[in-house]
C-alpha cells in the first residue's frame, strides 16, 4: 500500500502542479464501498467547481457559472500485480498519439508515476494539433450551473470509464481573460490518507476575471415652437433594459441581477444622481440599453420615448467602446430625449402676439409655429390643426396659406409638395367662404425624411381669415385654435428581441390659442340744455382716421379717413342701432353728423371717439391622460382678459354722449305776414334811435 500511495502521491503533485488552477480539493464518497484494489466495476464521476480567482481560497471567490469543460479518455488505469507489490498502470487509448513509453521513467518503481511522467504526457497531448485548436473530435461536455444557493458553479461527469482524462476548458464567459490550462485526472485517485480509492473525483480550478462599469444619464430636451433647444433636464424614474450579445444564440439576452430579476433599471431620483443609471460587474461582451418606459412623473410626459439601443462593448481591458470611440474605464452614455412645442400668435401692426384687435370686415393674419423634433423621420405622425372660430370665415382666393421651414431660425427653402402620388403631406382645408371649419397638414414619411435631411426644427404655418359679422364683441373675444399631434414613441420594426417589439406609439397632442377681439361705440344723442330728452332722427357717418391732425375737418376726413358706415341713425332712445357701431378694432374714430334732430342745428364739428384699449391676456394650461395616467396631451386656453384704456369697459364697448341745442330757425311759409309786420317794426325801431342820436350832435 505504500507504494500506490507514493505513486498516487505523484499523480496528486502532478495534477497540483501543472494546471494552473491551485491544489485541486480530492472528496471522499458517502456511498462508495472503500476497497484496497482498484473495482474495476465501478464507474467514476468527476465534479469541477468553477471560481472566479487565482488562489487555492475558495471562501470569498465568485462562483462562475457558464464555463464548458470537455473530457477525454486518454489513457485506461488497472491494477498491477506482476511484480511483488501491487500497483497500477496506464495503457494509452489509441488515436491521441499515445505509447506505453510515454507513460514510463528512469525513476526507481516507486516513483514509477511522478510528476515528470504527467508533465511528458500533458506536453504530448498539448502538442497535438486538434488538442491545441480546440478541435478534438469525440469527448464528454459539462457546463458550470449555479446550484440552489448560488455559492457554487459545478460541471458534473458522471458514469465515466475508470482512466487518465484530459480536462480541457473549451468555452468560458467574456469576463475570463485567460482560461485553465489543460490538466489530467485520474479516475479514481486514493485519498488523501491514501488509504482508499476515491471514484468521485472532485475539482476546483479557477480563472482570473475582468469586469468594468458604466453610467447612463438620461435627459430631455424641450424644443420651443420656434426650435430653439431648452437645457437638458435630467429625468428621474425613467426604465431602461440592459441587454447582452448571445453570440451562440446570435440573439440579445436580458442581464438580470439580484436587484434587477427582471433586466430592468430605473433612473435614479436621489440628489446628485438625478437621472442616472450605473451598472457594475459587467464582463467583456457587447451591450445595449433600450428605453422601455418615461415612467409615471409627470414631469417626463410629453417627451418622445426612443426605443432605439443605446450600443456599448466592454473590452478585455476594462475599457469601454461606444461607436467605435473608446471611452476608457469611466464611460457615460448620454440618453436625450425631445418634447416639441406649438405656439398660436395673429399678427399685430408689424408683430405677432397672443391677442390682437380688429373690424368686421378685415383680414386677419394668422400664424403657427411648431418645433420639429431631429427623429422626425422615425415618428409614425406628425401633424399641425387649426380650428377657426364661426366668426373667421375662410376666403380661398385671400387666405395666402404658406408654409415656411426654419432651421437654426433660418428659413431654409424647402419644396415639399402635396400633389402627386408620393407627397410630402397631406392638406385639408374649409371650402371656399366657410364660416369656422379648420385645416390639417400632416407630414407623410417622405416629407418627415425631408425635414431630417434639411434639419428642420421649426415650422411656420402662416394664412389669413376675414373678421364676418358673427365677431363677438368685448374680452369673449374670437379664438383661433391650432394643435400639434405627436407620436410619443419610437419603436423598433426590426428587432425581434427587442423589448419594444409589438408595441404602438401613442400620441401626444398639444393645444395653443390666439385671440382677436373687436369693439364698439355706444353713441347717445341728447338735448344741450336737458340731457334727459333723447333725440331721435339723428344721422351720423362714422370714420375710421389715418391723418395727424389734431382735429380733422370734415373735409379732411373725407380725404385720409375711411368711412366705416354712413347714414348711422338715432332711434327714440337716442342710440345707434347696435349692430351699427359693433365690430371696430382700436383706432381714432369721428363721427360726422350730416342731419340734425327737427329744431337743432347740426354740430359745427365730427366728433372724435378714441378707441385705445389694452387687453391683458391670461393663459391656462390643462393636461389630460390616458387610462394608464400617461399625459397624452395639453391644453393653452385663453382664461381671461382685463380691459384698460380710454372709457371702455369690460365689455368692449366705448360710451359717448354727444349734445345738441335749439338754434334760430326761419318761420314756415304760412308766418310770412307776421314776419313782414316783424322786419318793418325793427327798421322803425333803428330808424328813431338814428334821429335821436344825430339830434344829439347837434346840440
Amino acid at each position: 500500500m505504500k507504494k500506490i500511495r507514493k505513486m498516487l502521491a505523484g499523480l496528486l503533485g502532478a495534477a497540483m502542479v501543472l494546471t494552473s488552477f491551485g491544489t485541486p480539493a480530492w472528496a471522499d464518497s458517502a456511498t462508495r464501498p472503500t476497497l484496497p484494489t482498484i473495482d474495476t466495476t465501478q464507474k467514476g464521476t468527476l465534479t469541477i467547481n468553477k471560481y472566479e480567482g487565482t488562489d487555492a481560497n475558495t471562501s470569498n471567490d465568485k462562483p462562475l457559472a457558464g464555463v464548458e469543460f470537455t473530457i477525454w479518455k486518454v489513457a485506461d488505469i488497472e491494477q498491477d500485480s506482476s511484480s511483488s507489490k501491487v500497483g497500477f498502470k496506464y495503457t494509452p487509448v489509441t488515436g491521441l498519439g499515445l505509447v506505453a513509453d510515454d507513460f514510463t521513467s528512469n525513476e526507481t518503481e516507486a516513483q514509477k508515476y511522478t510528476d515528470d511522467i504527467y508533465a511528458k504526457v500533458l506536453n504530448k497531448l498539448n502538442t497535438n494539433k486538434d488538442v491545441e485548436n480546440g478541435t478534438l473530435a469525440g469527448g464528454k461536455k459539462a457546463t458550470t450551473a449555479l446550484d440552489t444557493t448560488k455559492t457554487t458553479a459545478t460541471a458534473k461527469f458522471t458514469e465515466l470509464e475508470l482512466g487518465l482524462y484530459l480536462v480541457q476548458e473549451t468555452n468560458a464567459p467574456s469576463q475570463i481573460v485567460n482560461k485553465t490550462a489543460n490538466f489530467l485526472v485520474s479516475v479514481p485517485m486514493t485519498n488523501e490518507a491514501g488509504t482508499a480509492w476515491n471514484y468521485d473525483v472532485v475539482a476546483e480550478p479557477k480563472n482570473e476575471a475582468v469586469y468594468s462599469g458604466i453610467t447612463l444619464k438620461k435627459t430631455g430636451t424641450t424644443i420651443s415652437a420656434d426650435g430653439t433647444k431648452g437645457t437638458p433636464t435630467a429625468l428621474s424614474g425613467v426604465q431602461f433594459a440592459l441587454q447582452r450579445y448571445n453570440t451562440t444564440s446570435n440573439e440579445w439576452e436580458l442581464v438580470t441581477t439580484a436587484d434587477h430579476a427582471d433586466g430592468i433599471y430605473t433612473t435614479n431620483s436621489a440628489a446628485g444622481t438625478v437621472g442616472q443609471i450605473t451598472v457594475d460587474g459587467l464582463a467583456p461582451d457587447r451591450y445595449r440599453f433600450i428605453e422601455t418606459s418615461l415612467g409615471i412623473g409627470e414631469e417626463n410626459h410629453g417627451y418622445i420615448l426612443n426605443g432605439t439601443p443605446y450600443e456599448f462593448i466592454v473590452n478585455t481591458d476594462k475599457t469601454i467602446s461606444i461607436n467605435g470611440d473608446n471611452k476608457g474605464e469611466s464611460a457615460v452614455i448620454t440618453a436625450d430625449n425631445e418634447k416639441p412645442d406649438l405656439k398660436k400668435e395673429v399678427k399685430k401692426g408689424d408683430t405677432y402676439e397672443n391677442a390682437a384687435d380688429a373690424s368686421i370686415g378685415d383680414m386677419v393674419e394668422w400664424k403657427v409655429s411648431a418645433s420639429v423634433p431631429s427623429n422626425v423621420d422615425q415618428l409614425k405622425k406628425y401633424s399641425i390643426t387649426d380650428t377657426m372660430s364661426n366668426a373667421l370665415t375662410w376666403l380661398e382666393d385671400k387666405a395666402d396659406l404658406k408654409l415656411t421651414y426654419k432651421s437654426s431660425n433660418v428659413e431654409k427653402i424647402l419644396d415639399l409638395k402635396n400633389v402627386g402620388a408620393t407627397p410630402d403631406y397631406n392638406l385639408t382645408k374649409p371650402t371656399d367662404n366657410q364660416e369656422g371649419g379648420s385645416w390639417t397638414i400632416e407630414f407623410t414619411d417622405t416629407g418627415k425624411s425631408k425635414l431630417k435631411a434639411a434639419n428642420i426644427d421649426s415650422i411656420e404655418v402662416t394664412f389669413k381669415t376675414k373678421l364676418n359679422e358673427k365677431a363677438k364683441i368685448g374680452k369673449e373675444g374670437n379664438l383661433n385654435d391650432a394643435q400639434l399631434d405627436y407620436s410619443n414613441a419610437i419603436y423598433p420594426t426590426v428587432d425581434p428581441t427587442n423589448p419594444n417589439k409589438g408595441k404602438t406609439p401613442g400620441e401626444d397632442h398639444i393645444k395653443d390659442q390666439a385671440i382677436v377681439y373687436s369693439f364698439s361705440i355706444d353713441v347717445t344723442k341728447v338735448d344741450g340744455n336737458n340731457n334727459a330728452t333723447k333725440l331721435s332722427g339723428v344721422q351720423f357717418d362714422l370714420y375710421r382716421y389715418t391723418g395727424n391732425e389734431t382735429n380733422p375737418t370734415e373735409e379732411q376726413l373725407k380725404q385720409n379717413a375711411v368711412a366705416i358706415k354712413t347714414n348711422l341713425t338715432t332711434g327714440i332712445d337716442g342710440k345707434i342701432a347696435e349692430s351699427g357701431l359693433n365690430g371696430l378694432k382700436n383706432g381714432r374714430y369721428f363721427l360726422v353728423e350730416t342731419k340734425a334732430a327737427s329744431g337743432y342745428n347740426l354740430l359745427k364739428a365730427p366728433v372724435e371717439v378714441n378707441l385705445n384699449v389694452d387687453y391683458v391676456v391670461k393663459k391656462t394650461t390643462d393636461k389630460w391622460y390616458d387610462e394608464s395616467n400617461n399625459l397624452i396631451g395639453t391644453k393653452t386656453t385663453i382664461t381671461s382678459t382685463k380691459f384698460t384704456g380710454g372709457d371702455t369697459n369690460n365689455a368692449g364697448t366705448y360710451s359717448v354722449t354727444i349734445e345738441n341745442r335749439k338754434g334760430f330757425t326761419l318761420p314756415k311759409t304760412g308766418d310770412i305776414g307776421t314776419a313782414m309786420f316783424l322786419i318793418i317794426g325793427i327798421g322803425g325801431m333803428l330808424a328813431a334811435v338814428y334821429i335821436m342820436l344825430r339830434g344829439r350832435k347837434k346840440a
